[in-house]
């Protein structure tokens, strides 16, 4: 009996195989050239800190003494920049609030200067203080004007 021939068991590579190969094996320099351009690209864009600016939101604590009220809260400036990653800074999530100034029994207006502002994420940083000037004052009586009657 003859002895088969190596040859005669080589067989054409279907279309699975054909497609495998090309995948997976043809143009290996190109495919890790573009590994790697994704893999710096994906370093530095994750990697960046970004700076964008903030409006300010003052936090009272307390009441002003009986009979007075709080009229007005003006925190200069009115925007604060604040620095982090950018998934965190561009989320709209994101705000900044003062430390909470106390109006505990004031009778008048006052400034808390240089007051500390933070984020609701812990992430970001913020690089500014702000001034805040809180406005008291008596409480409008609410007394009905009487009517004349003639």
């Amino acid at each position: 009996m003859p002895v088969p021939n190596a040859s005669q068991f080589t067989h054409a590579p279907g279309l699975t195989e054909r497609w495998f190969r090309r995948v997976f094996i043809e143009d290996w320099s190109l495919k890790l050239l573009a590994l790697a351009i994704t893999l710096i690209l994906w370093f530095v864009v994750s990697g960046h800190d970004i700076e964008r600016e903030l409006p300010v939101q003052p936090r009272l604590d307390g009441t002003p003494a009986p009979s007075y009220e709080v009229k007005s809260v003006i925190a200069t400036p009115n925007q604060v920049r604040v620095q982090g990653p950018a998934g965190s800074v561009n989320t709209t999530e994101i705000k900044a609030f003062t430390t909470k100034i106390s109006v505990e029994g004031r009778r008048e207006s006052f400034d808390a200067p240089h007051t500390a502002v933070y984020t609701s994420d812990t992430k970001v940083e913020v690089l500014d203080t702000v001034n805040v000037h809180v406005d008291i004052g008596a409480v409008a009586s609410q007394k009905p004007n009487p009517r004349k009657t003639n």
